[in-house]
């Protein structure tokens, strides 16, 4: 099993990091991304509050693309994206019924993806790795 990440976990992680990156869209063309890619109505007075959001999961993104290249800062990196992931894909399935989650179930899925990777990372890797 450890054969499996060492062979998978560069290319996972610069995919999911570059999807994770995207995010960043939100920074810099809040209306347009909220819009078309969160599929729900931009409020101007929440712009600041995007725009940030925007770039914290886009630099997060650039680090797990890091994290790939980089094992001595792949641990802290991997425990936040564990965190910051995890709690995305809880806010997705408790707001499930709303539809203002819907633009965000392809993202919380990949989230997901992440979340289990990881966690099977750590458990056959160990933390030292």
């Amino acid at each position: 099993m450890k054969r499996f990440f060492d062979l998978t976990f560069r290319p996972f992680f610069v995919i999911t990091g570059i999807g994770t990156a995207l995010a960043s869209l939100y920074a810099f063309w809040p209306r347009w991304t909220v819009e078309t890619v969160g599929k729900i109505p931009f409020v101007p007075d929440y712009t600041i509050i995007t725009q940030h959001w925007g770039i914290m999961v886009g630099l997060m993104g650039v680090f797990m693309i890091v994290a790939a290249f980089r094992v001595e800062w792949r641990k802290p990196i991997l425990i936040y994206s564990l965190f910051e992931k995890t709690f995305m894909v809880y806010l997705v399935i408790v707001n499930a019924s709303h539809p203002y989650s819907q633009g965000f179930k392809g993202g919380a899925a990949m989230d997901a993806t992440v979340v289990l990777y990881t966690i099977v990372y750590f458990l056959v890797c160990g933390f030292a790795h």
